[in-house]
């Protein structure tokens, strides 16, 4: 576990690091560049010249610019030609456009065509008309949503270079050339999104026996309960978000939405399994409450308050922190700037962090409470009786503890083919696995807590229950009839009633002979 925090944190750091070579650095005179000094690990040196050069993009905001000042960018014959037309594109903080910002002072341009990689296949591709929805920002990058879907691309100056394109057929128009790799994105959605809708299908099913099953709804049960239905919504919108992406029927509000939402599902999904390894403890630690419903009820309350408190708080932060003004950093949650869902570092720091701490926590309670249970059985060992309700409820307790190591085990598993399937999305075969087994997650939990002699003779028993009791009230009524049919046969006025029923049959029957007399016809 500190080895997956170690790596974390590394991977953060190692992100953030500038680098500079020959193409993106100045020439330096007395180690100053426009009145700036550059510190020594701020200085290159040409290896040909052997002249110190300064690697201004870590002084500077950097862009790139494919010709020089006064000339603009032929894309037919791919060379540059004067243009009267000054350059000034527009420039964005975030989403939004600043009025009056003037590009070419406020950043560092390099001029030139941007060298694409063979090795990653990258090939030069201006940006229009694929996508006409695409902006220079502060930061120096170039911003390009893709129209087709919810995916954004962010280029650096290495990456791009943005000018006014002319040609013979076109007005001067802005435009960038881009180094875009044309290999087709791989995911799974199909195979992840319908293997997690057979999961949910299992998950729901547990939940449906614990709900139906009375000896089953006790305070242990609702918190399994929570947990399940936690997790059931997750996988289920997130199943829904990738079915919207295959289908390209997303948007970018919507995905928004659906990310929030899986986002604190599975967060509150891990925080009730947290209070699951909290109870257990909790159960041994000998405070054990035997108690009321009352007692039991309000503990319920407490860790509701918990479970869903603390990730509402940590959804709200990273709504605050996506929709704030804070100048972009590689520590931002960028939503927007990925498509669906958490990517990246953002995904590291927001999910996999807060996993991580519940994690160990969860950890440590087990083994405080390993060792409890050894305690117990020690103790015990010379004063336990089988028709003991205190040996009993000791049993039950173990037993209710094993249960949540296999699921413990179960959803940590998950987790860690899901944090290393993150950092290798090119390995097909390994996503195959990991998808799998998330059909599995789903019918584990429901083999774990409904698979078992013990819930199976309380479904028979409430089947037959529910049978007796449709029976027992099919007879009352059958006997409530009786009695009344008795108690009518008794009365002493039943001849009476008698006549009454003849005489009332004797004049509807005078009437309808009337009403057949007025109509002879």
């Amino acid at each position: 576990m500190q080895t997956i925090i170690v790596f974390i944190v590394f991977t953060i750091i190692t992100q953030t690091v500038s680098q500079c070579d020959k193409e993106y650095s100045v020439e330096l005179k007395n180690r100053m560049y426009k009145g700036v000094k550059y510190e020594p690990h701020e200085i290159i040196v040409d290896n040909v010249t052997k002249v110190e050069r300064g690697c201004v993009c870590l002084k500077e905001v950097c862009a790139k610019k494919c010709c020089p000042l006064g000339q603009a960018y032929n894309r037919e014959l791919k060379i540059c030609v004067e243009i009267s037309k000054p350059f000034n594109p527009p420039v964005y903080r975030e989403y939004q456009l600043l009025p009056g910002y003037n590009a070419t002072k406020e950043l560092h341009f390099f001029y030139g065509k941007m060298n694409c990689s063979d090795e990653l296949e990258e090939i030069r591709v201006p940006v229009a008309p694929a996508s006409y929805n695409f902006h220079l920002r502060t930061d120096g990058k170039l911003y390009v949503k893709i129209d087709t879907s919810v995916k954004v691309l962010i280029y650096d100056a290495s990456k791009y270079c943005i000018d006014t394109f002319v040609s013979d057929t076109e007005e001067p128009h802005l435009n960038a050339l881009i180094c875009f790799v044309p290999k087709p994105e791989h995911n799974n959605y199909t195979m992840s999104s319908s293997c997690m809708l057979i999961s949910c299908f299992f998950i729901l099913l547990t939940v449906a026996v614990y709900a139906w099953l009375p000896e089953l709804r006790n305070l242990h049960g609702m918190v399994l309960m929570a947990y399940l239905l936690s997790f059931f919504v997750g996988f289920l919108f997130l199943a829904t978000m990738q079915i919207l992406i295959l289908l390209k029927e997303i948007s970018e509000d919507i995905c928004i939405v659906l990310t929030f939402i899986v986002y604190f599902s599975l967060l509150a999904a891990f925080f009730w399994l947290n209070v699951m390894c909290y109870d257990i403890w909790w159960t041994f630690s000998g405070k054990r409450a035997h108690g009321r419903s009352g007692s039991q009820n309000k503990r319920f309350l407490c860790y509701a308050i918990y479970a869903f408190g603390v990730p509402t708080i940590l959804t709200i932060v990273l709504a605050a922190l996506e929709f704030s003004n804070i100048p972009l950093h590689p520590l931002l949650p960028k939503l927007r700037l990925q498509g669906c869902f958490l990517y990246g570092n953002s995904k590291l720091l927001y999910l996999y962090g807060p996993i991580v701490i519940l994690c160990v926590a969860n950890l440590i309670f087990f083994a405080l409470t390993a060792f409890k249970i050894a305690k117990i059985k020690k103790e015990t060992k010379m004063l336990r009786d089988k028709e003991s309700s205190t040996h009993d409820q000791d049993r039950k307790d173990t037993q209710r503890f094993t249960l949540y190591v296999k699921l413990f085990t179960v959803m940590g598993i998950n987790w860690i083919l899901e944090v290393v399937s993150s950092f290798y999305p090119e390995a097909d075969v390994f996503w195959q696995f990991s998808d799998a087994y998330n059909v599995l997650v789903g019918l584990i939990i429901f083999i774990i807590f409904v698979c078992k002699k013990k819930t199976w003779r309380m479904i028979k028993k409430r089947i037959k229950d529910y049978q007796r009791s449709k029976s027992n009230n099919t007879q009352q009524e059958i006997n409530g009839n009786n009695r009344q049919l008795a108690q009518w046969r008794t009365q002493p006025d039943r001849t009476s009633s008698l006549e009454t029923i003849r005489t009332t049959d004797g004049d509807r029957s005078s009437r309808s002979n009337k009403s057949v007399n007025i109509n002879p016809q």
